[in-house]
């Protein structure tokens, strides 16, 4: 999508990014009307903290900062408009704020959403460096202690809010939630400025360490092992080749969102899919002139005690044992939630169901307001 330019111009008082405590400049915050809508207006390129393109990075989908879609112009918006920060997909070292998802970030703010669309530190060391899951919640912390200035240049309130993410971007939204409930496991100290009301998960793994999960990574990575146990290893704050699985394994858990539920985790609405399911009988080589093992081997290799499946069923990127995984531990923890399973493949479903948007926006507005039920 081409950006949206020029329009109502505000300026946002000066704020202190997270990353380094680097002060931040005033910026122009740009709302332009989105021709083919009839309410909705979009701001390009704000900045949340101080490490930008030629400051702090190489990459600028690594840079901190973010789209805003507004459901008016600035000054105009009705000032209990819910708000919904969405965290992008690709494997937690691609992706943008804007990618695929516009068209659903415009249509939300026709539904008066306001939305904050984010850039966060990837893991691609080609691009700007090698980026760690702590690193990231770090980000998505400090764009929420941005909201607060933000919130009062547009003229609306935030006393709470929905974050939800796609593949990569749900899994960090829902450990960005849990950990406001349950900060010990992680141990990160990260602020939460403001209350999550509810999480969002489409296709969000929602267990890394399961055996599951690093099977479907696999098929999808035709067989290569460093590409998906490796890039696990290092978004852990491991070293792959350097440590044992098993240690992998128990970072792994570390950073699963199961590891953090609980009572006290907000709402959350579940998204996934299941397209098929990929054999255990498949093979990989840990090296690359290493012996081929099965996929049932990985059952051994992260020190689980289960019996491998004869076969995994997954979205055609992530296994549907993560939406299993999820909705049994809300069930368990007595987390409100609402869940969907289509059979569309991984992160197609808002596209391809097109009731699943309205069940999206009214499940949002429903725990923005306060409703628990499940």
């Amino acid at each position: 999508m081409n950006r949206i330019i020029f329009g109502f111009t505000v300026l946002v008082a000066a704020f202190v990014a997270r990353a380094g405590d680097v002060p931040m400049p005033s910026i122009r915050l740009n709302a332009a009307k989105i021709p083919w809508c009839s309410k909705a207006y979009v701001c390009n390129d704000l900045q949340y903290g101080g490490r930008q393109l030629g400051k702090g990075t190489k990459d600028a989908n690594s840079a901190q900062t973010y789209d805003l879609y507004l459901p008016g112009n600035v000054g105009e918006i009705n000032r209990t408009a819910p708000f919904f920060l969405f965290v992008h997909g690709g494997a937690w070292r691609t992706g943008n704020k804007e990618g695929r998802r516009v068209k659903l970030f415009a249509e939300m703010a026709e539904q008066g959403f306001a939305v904050a669309s984010m850039n966060y530190a990837l893991c691609s060391a080609k691009n700007g460096g090698v980026h760690t899951f702590d690193e990231m919640l770090a980000d998505i912390d400090a764009m929420v202690s941005h909201l607060p200035g933000l919130a009062k240049a547009i003229g609306i309130s935030i006393p709470r809010i929905a974050i939800g993410g796609s593949s990569a971007g749900g899994h960090l939204s829902l450990l960005y939630a849990y950990d406001g409930a349950n900060p010990s496991v992680l141990g990160l100290g990260l602020k939460h400025s403001i209350p999550v009301a509810c999480v969002f998960s489409d296709c969000g793994p929602s267990d890394i360490a399961s055996p599951e999960f690093i099977v479907a990574g696999l098929d999808w990575q035709k067989g290569s092992f460093k590409n998906c146990y490796g890039l696990l290893c290092v978004l852990a704050g491991g070293r792959f080749g350097k440590e044992d699985f098993r240690v992998t394994g128990e970072r792994l858990t570390k950073y699963s969102p199961i590891s953090l539920l609980n009572g006290k985790c907000p709402p959350t609405i579940c998204l996934y899919g299941d397209t098929g399911s990929v054999k255990t009988s498949g093979t990989f080589k840990r090296t690359k002139n290493g012996p081929a093992e099965t996929y049932a081997e990985l059952w051994k290799l992260v020190g689980s005690k289960e019996t491998p499946p004869e076969s995994v069923r997954m979205d055609g990127i992530v296994a549907t044992q993560n939406y299993i995984t999820l909705t049994n531990g809300l069930t368990q923890a007595g987390v409100p939630f609402v869940a969907r399973l289509e059979p569309h493949s991984h992160c197609r479903i808002l596209q391809r169901n097109p009731e699943t948007r309205p069940w999206l926006y009214e499940n949002l507005r429903k725990y923005l307001k306060g409703n628990k039920a499940k």
